[in-house]
């Protein structure tokens, strides 16, 4: 009974220490971060345009406009889309950016570093003075919230009609990922913390029966943290490779991946698969054992 209270309490540990893990990584943004201050010195040095690089600085006339449905419309008194607002939502970031040539070039587009969440999108601040100046001004947000709702765009200036549906179709399927994500994980969260609980009941009452039931809780918490992590590497794939690429891809010397925060849930995955192996197979060996020497006893008599 020593050991088995041994067992329990260690799987218990990590348990806890695994859920602590988990909740860190959901209430934090460094899922996935890019630095884009390579990008920028190649754009300085070897960029073809040096003037490409001053959209980053003046974003406000590279937006795109509102349609306000007036036909006698003046396009210099039509209203640039505010980054962060309702309307940004559609193209996010200075995605909104089409109709204009220079943004098939790879330095023309105003490409910040960023690091994102589940929650939140931010701009890494004190890494490039252009974002931190616009920031200053009003201009850009810091930080802007991942939606995971869907809701109806509004429709843009020199955005192509066909183009516009394969975005929203694009934008559907990635609110689907999203939301599979943040579910999945929701859950994993919850099931770990009943697994720790029925563990801790397991000190007090039926250690084997509660011991058993912990670590199959324990296990089926890996199982949705599992299908949670490869949802969202599969989202994050997903919009790098949206359509078209020279506003969704990033270019080849931007550096960009995972951050400290999914580590904490590999690592949160880790132990609690470690646990739930613990809690289901040690009553199962324990169990094994004890009838090997119940039947050698027989035998000998």
């Amino acid at each position: 009974m020593e050991k088995q209270a041994l067992v329990t309490a260690l799987s218990l540990l990590m348990s806890v220490f695994s859920l602590l893990l988990l909740v860190t990584a959901i209430f934090t943004d460094h899922w996935y971060e890019t630095d884009t201050r390579r990008h920028k010195e190649n754009c300085d040095k070897y960029g073809s345009d040096s003037n490409d690089q001053k959209n980053r600085e003046m974003p406000i006339y590279h937006l795109p406009l509102v349609d306000n449905g007036n036909s006698k419309r003046n396009v210099a008194l039509m209203k640039p889309i505010h980054v962060g607002s309702r309307e940004e939502e559609l193209l996010e970031n200075w995605r909104a950016i089409l109709g204009m040539g220079i943004l098939e070039t790879e330095c023309g587009r105003p490409l910040f570093s960023t690091y994102s969440g589940m929650w939140r999108k931010c701009y890494f601040e004190g890494m490039d003075r252009d974002i931190d100046k616009l920031i200053s001004k009003g201009i850009a947000d810091r930080c802007t919230t991942v939606k995971y709702h869907f809701s109806q765009p509004i429709r843009l200036r020199n955005i192509p009609l066909n183009l516009t549906r394969t975005i929203q179709q694009d934008e559907w399927h990635l609110l689907h990922l999203r939301r599979i994500t943040a579910g999945f994980l929701g859950m994993a969260a919850a099931v770990l913390l009943c697994g720790s609980i029925v563990a801790t009941v397991g000190f007090f009452w039926e250690e084997s029966l509660t011991q058993h039931v912990s670590g199959l809780l324990f296990l089926m918490a890996g199982i949705f943290c599992t299908i949670s992590l490869c949802t969202y590497a599969a989202s994050v794939s997903y919009d790098l490779s949206r359509n078209p690429p020279f506003i969704y891809g990033l270019p080849g010397d931007v550096d960009h991946g995972y951050g400290w925060s999914i580590f904490c849930a590999w690592v949160s995955l880790g132990l609690t698969v470690a646990s739930g192996c613990l809690c289901t197979t040690y009553p199962l060996i324990s169990r094994t054992k004890a009838l090997r020497s119940k039947t050698a006893r027989e035998s000998s008599v």
